[in-house]
């Protein structure tokens, strides 16, 4: 230690206190046998849970439908085979032209609601101006068409509600477990809107949401169309 110069010295002391202030932070800690531990701080992002391959998507896909008793067999033929691909596509391309970019997405009688997983109050809003007739007269209105999935709630309801969604959008599902229980329970179970689904896949940064369609689809071959819609939302976390 003779051959310490002061300088040396200083920055040797200065090494040990930097260690020692980083070491009773919490930012490192010495775990056993020696070894340092990274330790999270605040704003340090967390890992997210790894995404699921293709085939553990469809198994569960596959799984859902034999929770719902479907025929299994068919319905497994016709998610193999894409059979619903092309309507997933005609329902995104339609969107595309309606100008739709993110999901979900919503139309009342025509009228663009707004993108995101809105509160209900705002449809409430809108569905009331519908029902009571005291929309702007300024509104735009755009021809809709409600494609080829089942409606929930009666054909006769005077307010159609169409929503353009993704099955692995985390907002999409947060429309399916707040607002749509609300809009359900208000409008639609008193025959005063119709509500649709359409399928819009954002298969760049979803990449199990345009099978999930297909799923939903194949089900509906079955009659179980909405089941198997519900079903999807609620077990999102899971599946994808």
């Amino acid at each position: 230690m003779k051959n310490i110069t002061p300088q040396v010295a200083i920055l040797i002391g200065s090494v040990l206190i930097s260690l020692s202030i980083l070491v009773h932070g919490g930012i490192i800690k010495i775990g056993k046998a020696g070894s340092v531990v990274t330790q999270p701080t605040a704003g340090t992002p967390v890992a997210q849970p790894q995404a699921k391959t293709d085939t553990e998507r469809t198994q569960s896909f596959k799984k859902l439908a034999g929770d719902l008793k479907l025929d299994t067999k068919k319905f497994d033929a016709c998610l193999e085979a894409g059979e619903k691909a092309s309507l997933v596509s005609a329902d995104q391309s339609e969107g595309t032209t309606l100008g739709v970019g993110g999901t979900p997405s919503f139309f009342v009688n025509g009228r663009e609601l707004f993108v995101g997983a809105a509160p209900f109050s705002e449809f409430k809003k809108m569905i009331d101006e519908e029902l009571n007739g005291s929309a702007p007269v300024t509104t735009v209105r755009k021809t809709v068409s409600v494609g080829n999935l089942p409606a929930k709630g009666s054909a006769s309801a005077p307010v159609t509600l169409i929503e353009f969604s993704d099955y692995q959008c985390p907002f999409c599902a947060r429309f399916y477990s707040d607002a749509e229980k609300q809009i359900l329970k208000e409008y639609v179970d008193t025959g005063k809107v119709k509500l649709y689904y359409r399928d819009f896949p954002l298969t760049q940064i979803h990449p199990g949401a345009q099978k999930a369609a297909e799923a939903a689809r194949c089900a509906g071959d079955q009659n179980r169309y909405w089941e198997y819609h519900d079903l999807v939302f609620e077990n999102q976390a899971s599946i994808f």
